[in-house]
């Protein structure tokens, strides 16, 4: 089975529209979202209206909760907290009854999903590197763990001989003997240096993992978060991928 597996889109349309546009060319059989589907940008409600029709599995995000008032948002920085309060007035009953039904982590297909961490979901740990990794593998027992929320794409290779690896080839065959926890990056708000959007295809029969990267218009997402009133910010990040 062909996954295309998309994370935290954060209002981000004219980067999910760019991700629907390629997605058709792409031979795949189910669409997974990992969550933070909203915050930060200016278009939650296209976002999140094209992913409940369209995407197979979604999960929420803690930015997803805090629009929800599900959780404390005393601990985001302030862009985000605005963005956050200012989704809440945007976002439709419809949409937001949507993000409601969602958890943050599920095991499906054989895999773990999971938005943050399989350590401790509610916590929103990042996970960015080997020794984040070494906390989490013993948290789930699938081959596969997918998961998103720092918004910087790795693959974490655990091997036979308890050693993990950071991986960041493009595409990767996964190894039988090994475990792995992929985060598949962002779609809506890339911080890892590249202002690229990243996505992941994963083949659970080939067992390859690709990591895509596409280029998007950037000055109109701009555009639009400045024209809410959104802490700019928010729109200068974007084209400098922090």
């Amino acid at each position: 089975m062909i996954y295309l597996i998309i994370s935290d889109v954060h209002s981000n349309w004219e980067s999910l529209q760019k991700f629907i546009e390629l997605s058709q060319s792409i031979k795949h059989d189910k669409k997974v979202c990992l969550g933070d589907i909203v915050g930060y940008n200016a278009d939650p409600n296209p976002c999140v209206e094209w992913i409940r029709d369209h995407v197979d599995i979604v999960l929420a995000g803690n930015h997803d909760y805090g629009v929800l008032k599900k959780i404390d948002i005393s601990y985001f920085n302030l862009p985000a907290r605005a963005a956050c309060l200012w989704t809440r007035t945007a976002l439709t009953k419809e949409n937001s009854e949507f993000l409601n039904s969602l958890t943050n982590a599920k095991e499906q297909d054989g895999i773990t999903w999971v938005h943050a961490s399989p350590f401790e979901p509610d916590e929103w740990h990042y996970v960015n590197n080997q020794y984040d990794a070494e906390a989490n593998f013993p948290h789930f027992s699938t081959p596969c763990c997918f998961l998103g929320h720092s918004h910087k794409p790795v693959i974490l290779e655990l091997r036979p001989d308890s050693k993990i690896e950071p991986i960041f080839d493009s595409i990767y065959s996964l190894k039988a003997d090994c475990r792995y926890i992929v985060n598949v990056g962002s779609l809506g708000q890339p911080r890892d240096g590249n202002p690229d959007p990243a996505f992941a295809i994963f083949d659970s029969e080939a067992h390859t993992v690709e990591i895509r990267r596409f280029s998007y218009d950037i000055a109109l997402t701009q555009e639009k978060i400045k024209s809410q009133g959104l802490p700019s910010i928010l729109a200068e990040r974007l084209d400098a991928g922090y």
